[in-house]
């Protein structure tokens, strides 16, 4: 009987134990995010860094490395789509690093949706790269000859106005007819 009783307390601890381990959920190192959801060529926007030290030393961030993934370019005899942010600071155990940073979305060819890599590296040379969910950036694309089809969408709209008003004005004056003006008659006495 002891060991169907050993072999049932092992088989609770075990269940409890990989309960516990299935609940426990790590907090994520990373947090990136924008203001927006949608931007569109030429804008800005801004990049929101959130860094969770979740191990039990303090760790020094040294750099902050920003890859706009489809926005990287030769341009002008450098690079352009990446972006370093110089930290130098120590983040506690269980502690939070927050920074903001804005970005302009290209004007040129580059003006597409764009997957951003955020690497964090530390005083050790260890690098964080968020492991769930990359951010992006959505660049709304404007459908071609949409400014020919606004301007004629104006004009269709004025010569509308235009319309209905020589319409009311033919209709207000043949409505309205002069009063027939008879010479006056004089009278015999």
């Amino acid at each position: 009987m002891s060991k169907k009783i050993f072999a049932l307390i092992m088989v609770t601890f075990s269940i409890v134990s990989l309960v516990s381990l299935a609940s426990a959920q790590e907090p994520k190192k990373i947090t990136v995010w924008t203001d927006r959801s949608e931007y569109a060529p030429g804008e800005t926007g801004t990049l929101y860094i959130v860094c969770y030290n979740d191990g039990p030393d303090a760790v020094e961030i040294e750099k902050i490395i920003i890859i706009f993934e489809y926005w990287r370019a030769y341009k002008n005899d450098q690079w352009e789509g990446n972006k370093t942010l110089e930290v130098n600071e120590a983040v506690v155990s269980k502690g939070v690093y927050v920074t903001e940073t804005t970005f302009t979305v290209p004007t040129d060819g580059r003006a597409v949706s764009t997957s951003v890599d955020v690497i964090v590296q530390t005083e050790d040379g260890d690098i964080y790269i968020p492991l769930l969910q990359k951010p992006s950036i959505t660049v709304a694309e404007t459908p071609r000859h949409m400014e020919q089809i606004v301007t004629l969408f104006t004009v269709q709209v004025v010569l509308t106005i235009i319309c209905t008003i020589i319409i009311a004005a033919t209709i207000f004056l043949s409505s309205r007819r002069p009063k027939m003006m008879w010479p006056k008659e004089e009278r015999e006495e």
